[in-house]
């Protein structure tokens, strides 16, 4: 596969995930268990032929499932799904997908908790990220009216999102180190499952008749482009693109996704980019990259020793 196709595939990424926020608002107002647990359900479907015509992945998903750590890490990416669902569905979408950005922050504070001390390049970055979160924040609460509960909700929750990514990334990487990593797609498929099964039971406990009725035909295809577009083809589509190319390239993929959510939301929900957002989204994003371009030197500096 050549390079500039695997670029178009991680451009495509980036796009498909940005679109995650808008069907997620586009659908009627339900149960967001019912929302995550029905997108990884139908991501499920649109992978599951794939990876049981390939004899080789059909293997290695059977060795996944056979593994105790691989259902912790899945309940980690269950999580996150979950709880991005519920922040898309009481905050802005660009806000959403800003926040969502965020994990190298919390990876950053796992390391410092596990004794790896921060370069002083990561701590700027951190700083700056900050920074760029009170300039989005802070005229919001200042200014009364402006940020209700719903969305000071919302924030948390994606919040909390990009906590269980960082906590994700974090554990999967020292198991990679260990040489006890699950293959990634094993893990992702087993997420689309798990997730399927255990959303449902919680949806089947707490579901009321409404719920049920706001879902007609305008509905079942907002389902299927967010389990198709927004979930089956971006989670493969990285994690080929992660196989293939450079680490900083495939970094680049989360930090476009806030652009491509904040233009999607301006053009089909009509929502507005103010002035403050604008540019505490560069100062996040700049921050982010500062963190990650340090782990990217890093990385490659010990794949140099060990050659």
């Amino acid at each position: 596969m050549s390079d500039k196709l695997l670029l178009m595939i991680a451009g495509l990424t980036s796009l498909t995930w940005g679109l995650t926020g808008i069907f997620v608002r586009l659908l009627p107002p339900i149960s967001p268990m019912l929302v995550a647990g029905g997108r990884l359900f139908i991501a499920l479907l649109a992978v599951l032929p794939i990876i049981l015509l390939l004899q080789n992945r059909q293997h290695g998903l059977a060795i996944v499932c056979k593994r105790p750590i691989a259902y912790v890490l899945a309940s980690m990416l269950v999580a996150y799904y979950l709880l991005a669902t519920v922040a898309f569905q009481l905050a802005p979408v660009a806000e959403v997908a800003l926040l969502l950005s965020t994990p190298p922050l919390f990876v950053l504070v796992l390391r410092w908790l596990y004794d790896q001390h921060p370069a002083m390049i990561e701590l700027l970055g951190a700083l700056l990220a900050l920074v760029g979160m009170l300039v989005i924040m802070l005229p919001k609460i200042v200014l009364n009216g402006q940020l209700s509960m719903q969305q000071v909700w919302g924030d948390i929750a994606a919040t909390s999102a990009a906590l269980m990514t960082a906590l994700y990334a974090f554990a999967y990487k020292k198991l990679a180190e260990q040489g006890k990593a699950p293959e990634a797609s094993g893990v992702a498929l087993l997420t689309f499952a798990l997730g399927s099964f255990v959303l449902a039971l919680l949806f089947a406990a707490t579901a009321s008749s409404a719920d049920f009725e706001l879902i007609d035909s305008r509905a079942v295809y907002l389902f299927i482009g967010l389990g198709v577009l927004s979930t089956a083809i971006p989670t493969f589509g990285f994690a080929l693109a992660s196989k293939r190319l450079p680490a900083i390239i495939t970094a680049s993929i989360s930090l476009f996704i806030p652009l491509f959510a904040g233009l999607f939301a301006y053009l089909l929900l009509g929502e507005g980019l103010t002035p403050n957002f604008l540019l505490g989204s560069l100062l996040v994003i700049a921050g982010v990259i500062m963190i990650i371009r340090r782990a990217n030197v890093k990385t490659a500096k010990v794949d140099l020793q060990n050659s």
